[in-house]
């Protein structure tokens, strides 16, 4: 498994994106060969998966979560 989080800096996502990692990590552990944390200067906060977008937080209006993997488009 292959992670990317894209967040926003300015948007103040950077404490929340660290979250986000922690509990993939604690999901997923050793499954997980790489988690990347790009800033970005947009108002980003995007979750992807082997170079797939799981969850896009101008799409949604919301934050990614851990849950996004099993149904991105459940909106709860």
């Amino acid at each position: 498994m292959h992670f990317v989080i894209h967040y926003g800096v300015t948007a103040g996502f950077e404490d929340d994106a660290l979250a986000l990692a922690r509990r993939l990590f604690a999901q997923f552990d050793e499954a997980i060969e790489s988690l990347a944390l790009i800033p970005v200067n947009e108002d980003e906060f995007d979750l992807f998966l082997n170079g797939c977008l799981i969850h896009s937080f101008r799409q949604s209006g919301r934050q990614p979560r851990v849950a996004d993997l099993w149904d991105p488009h459940d909106p709860d």
